[in-house]
């Protein structure tokens, strides 16, 4: 099983480091926020989208293959310095969330199948992969491109053995026999409506905020007149790093006490460490680095301990609901990086501040949809009669 979840992990790495690469490079390359915004959502939202029926189609045998193409698809990003227009921007970023469309529900299913006993734990180390990925992808980027003149075509390289290393594995695998019908497709669904709407939600204001703050990240540290190193990803490394760290206590957290209480605490520290850090005018290296660790700890986890608690309680259907809590979600969530570029437009003092202020109310909103989620003791009892019903 540890073989397995490592290879797990190292393959989420290289996805989520190709995810953070544009709110860098449109930063350093001088695109317009507005512009940028707009094709980062719109692409998010067509790709993502797709993941629940990549999702469906990872729980009838296919898991392997759609990991392998999501990678392929992924590194595609890497492309975006050979970019002359913003059209060819766009598909490029299409590519990307295409497979991440495609990556995530397979990855996600067979890390879920690993145990039945320890999903929690698991599927936040299987998420700290992604982050860790994620925090050094903007630092090991702009690195890359002062190293080889203006690209990075270099990490084709290990993609490749990894997705080589990939077809050459044999993971633990489960299929459903059954042949595509809307009733097998809802169904779990259905059963599970009124806990997994709420999650829905909870996800999708949560990623929102997430890509927007992200997304502005490097211009709130230039506004900030913060240091040269936080401005061209040392702040995105702070931010996503610490998320990392806590995911693994976060899974034995959720395994032992519940997931909801875990994230009502995670989520109001969240609120006030966001507005925290956004109400100080003026702040040391120290300062700035400590709280976006510790505004990254809190709101990074949000994300994969929602995922895990789907797992929970849709055990049948792993990649499925896997895709649901993760595709279906941050296609709309994506958009918030095209909100933030059209507000940012709307302001005329601070701009970037100000924007952050208004989609920070965001954050209050996640901790009310987890505040009426039924506890999983009332989830089983429902679920029970239904069937009873039916």
């Amino acid at each position: 099983m540890m073989r397995s979840l490592l290879l797990l992990w190292l393959s989420h790495l290289f996805l989520d480091f190709f995810t953070g690469i544009w709110p860098i490079y449109k930063t350093i390359s001088h695109i317009d926020i507005t512009k940028a915004g707009l094709i980062a959502g719109l692409s998010g939202f067509i790709g993502e989208a797709l993941q629940l029926f990549s999702g469906y189609f990872c729980d009838r045998g296919y898991r392997k293959k759609l990991m392998m193409l999501g990678l392929c698809l992924g590194s595609c990003i890497l492309l975006i310095t050979l970019a002359s227009d913003i059209l060819s921007s766009f598909f490029i970023l299409l590519l990307l969330m295409l497979g991440s469309a495609s990556f995530h529900p397979a990855a996600a299913g067979f890390t879920g199948l690993l145990s039945a006993d320890h999903k929690g734990r698991n599927i936040l180390f299987f998420a700290s992969g992604g982050a860790i990925g994620l925090a050094v992808s903007q630092l090991v980027f702009t690195s890359l491109l002062t190293y080889f003149k203006g690209h990075a075509w270099i990490l084709f390289v290990p993609v490749f053995l990894l997705v080589f290393a990939l077809s050459r594995y044999s993971f633990v695998e489960s299929k459903s026999g059954t042949t595509f019908s809307f009733k097998n497709f809802l169904g779990p669904f259905l059963r599970n409506r009124r806990a997994l709407l709420l999650l829905y939600f909870t996800q999708v204001a949560n990623y929102s905020l997430v890509q927007a703050f992200t997304f502005l990240l490097p211009d709130l540290m230039l506004a900030k007149d913060c240091h040269n190193w936080l401005c061209m990803g040392g702040g995105h490394l702070s931010f996503i790093l610490c998320s990392a760290l806590t995911m693994i206590p976060a899974g034995y957290l959720c395994d032992k006490y519940g997931h909801k209480t875990v994230l009502l605490i995670v989520i109001f520290f969240a609120v006030c460490l966001f507005y925290g850090f956004l109400l100080q005018s003026s702040l040391s290296f120290f300062s700035t680095t400590l709280l976006l660790t510790l505004l990254g700890g809190c709101l990074g986890i949000v994300n994969p301990i929602l995922v895990s608690w789907g797992n929970k309680l849709v055990p049948e259907s792993p990649s499925t609901v896997s895709a649901l809590m993760m595709g279906c979600a941050w296609c709309f969530g994506h958009l918030g990086s095209t909100w933030a570029g059209c507000i940012v437009r709307a302001m005329e003092n601070e701009p970037i501040l100000r924007t952050l202020y208004v989609m920070g109310i965001l954050i209050p909103a996640c901790f009310l949809f987890v505040l009426f989620v039924p506890q999983m003791r009332s989830i089983v009892m429902e679920s029970k009669n239904k069937s009873t019903i039916a």
